[in-house]
């Protein structure tokens, strides 16, 4: 017997440190969602190349390349969730990007797939001062 089920979403986590990085695949792949898991900006950016992914988990802090580089990048229609630790009212220029919140560390796997599952429900934000004033207060 086979079961129709439906089709998971791709989700992009970058992040530096790898603990996080793989409680953050673990946790969204046990609820179904595909997940390209990298460690640094160039490696999302590449993967962003390939096309799929439906939303993003950004780590703030990233060597080399720094995530504002990779929301460049990104398409303004994909839904971006940016982690870190300290995140600050610097991090509210991102909302232009598609940042549909923060989600300060260290974070639960609950705390993640719930951020993950409303950002895909309610897509990327609109660029507004009202978006970026909404943003500061998740």
């Amino acid at each position: 017997m086979q079961f129709d089920s439906p089709p998971s979403h791709r989700v992009l986590v970058v992040d530096h440190d790898r603990t996080t990085l793989e409680m953050a695949q673990i946790r969204l792949e046990v609820a179904g969602y595909q997940v390209v898991a990298v460690r640094d900006a160039v490696a999302a950016l590449a993967a962003l190349e390939q096309g799929g992914v439906d939303a993003v988990v950004l780590e703030r802090h990233l060597s080399a390349m720094g995530s504002l580089q990779v929301l460049e990048a990104l398409e303004s229609s994909l839904p971006v969730l940016l982690t870190g630790r300290g995140l600050t009212a610097e991090d509210a220029e991102a909302a232009g990007h598609g940042v549909c919140g923060g989600l300060a560390k260290p974070y639960s796997g609950a705390a993640l797939l719930d951020a993950v599952d409303g950002m895909l429900a309610h897509g990327a934000p609109t660029p507004t001062a009202e978006a970026e004033d909404a943003w500061l207060e998740v």
